[in-house]
């Protein structure tokens, strides 16, 4: 998405700024590289306002819902709005068309502890748009869904744990780790962390281990309460 980066006030009031990011096509290139000027029109976004990004995540994960279920997507994604609307004491029923970033992600949220509680299997371009969603990373860690591929995994480490060590008995805190299946756990160690991480766009998704994770890593019962 195109960003402004900075701006300057011009005496006239207007306003210089400069975009980044921004998509154009050969005709305005050469426009551009023989020193003409290209009328453009810039719309801006509501900084607080939903985006068009959390409103796909809502629709892919109600769709899924709907494939496993039966359950009509329309119906699903209303039981959830109206389910935050009440839980959060909302005056007013919460719509995709102009609600706040916050209440969309607590929608989303919402609908992932449903989706991780009732074992609801995941497209993998659903998982691959929430691929840097912490609470969506979080449970699929947890319940050890693969990040990647949506397949029954195992816990991997971000950091190498020594050899010879018992992971039964040692602290985890401190380490970081992600749910992945055999094969992108493999794979992970054949190719080494930066190279994996590159691939799947995983640098900032690695989840610190917490209480919850610690006593899974080292083959402790965990009650889930979601």
């Amino acid at each position: 998405m195109p960003k402004i980066r900075n701006y300057i006030t011009q005496d006239d009031g207007t306003t210089t700024v400069i975009i980044e990011n921004v998509e154009i096509d050969n005709k305005t290139s050469l426009l551009l590289d023989n020193d003409l000027e290209v009328e453009c029109e810039v719309k801006l976004v509501d900084p607080f306002l939903i985006t068009d990004k959390q409103r796909r995540k809502v629709f892919a994960l109600c769709n899924d819902i709907e494939s496993y279920t039966g359950q009509p997507r329309e119906y699903m994604r209303e039981m959830f709005q109206d389910y935050v609307t009440f839980l959060y004491g909302y005056d007013k029923h919460i719509s995709l068309s102009n609600c706040s970033r916050e209440q969309a992600r607590q929608v989303i949220e919402v609908i992932l502890d449903w989706v991780f509680h009732n074992n609801i299997p995941l497209n993998y371009k659903t998982s691959d748009l929430l691929k840097n969603d912490k609470s969506f990373l979080y449970w699929a860690t947890v319940n050890r869904n693969c990040v990647i591929c949506g397949k029954r995994g195992e816990l991997a480490h971000y950091e190498a744990v020594g050899r010879g060590m018992n992971r039964n008995k040692i602290e985890h805190y401190g380490k970081r780790v992600l749910a992945l299946c055999r094969e992108h756990h493999q794979e992970q160690h054949s190719s080494g962390i930066k190279t994996f991480n590159n691939k799947y766009h995983l640098n900032d998704s690695w989840i610190a281990v917490d209480e919850r994770l610690n006593k899974m890593l080292k083959g402790q019962k965990v009650n889930f309460i979601y």
